[in-house]
């Protein structure tokens, strides 16, 4: 009896060791699943941070080409005015400093042009 006592004893022991080392090896396969969510999580990540990069700096491109194309448009605006004012004070430059003054009717000479 004695003999047997130690062998269910031993077995006893036996089993906690097995179910100790399944739960480590459970643990150790956790720890891999769950690294390798942790790296494909990253993965995911770093692709969603470089899909949004890219629409801004699409955005950007194409703000920065109408931006120019409005700064040329305003650049030829600011060349009217400046020759539709600049026709404004010639004739008053003419009037005022060269004493300049419109031709009367009588001064006025019509000439007939044939084709």
């Amino acid at each position: 009896m004695h003999n047997e006592n130690e062998k269910v004893k031993s077995f006893k022991a036996y089993k906690r060791k097995k179910k100790n080392k399944n739960k480590r090896g459970i643990f150790k396969r956790k720890t891999g699943v769950l690294v390798i969510i942790l790296i494909a999580a990253i993965g995911v990540g770093n692709l969603c941070i470089y899909q949004v990069s890219s629409k801004l700096k699409y955005q950007i491109y194409y703000l920065e080409k109408d931006l120019k194309k409005q700064k040329n448009k305003l650049e030829t605006l600011q060349v009217e005015k400046l020759g539709k004012e600049n026709t404004n004070t010639l004739e008053e430059d003419a009037i005022e400093k060269l004493n300049m003054i419109y031709p009367t009717d009588s001064q006025k000479i019509y000439i007939s042009v044939d084709d």
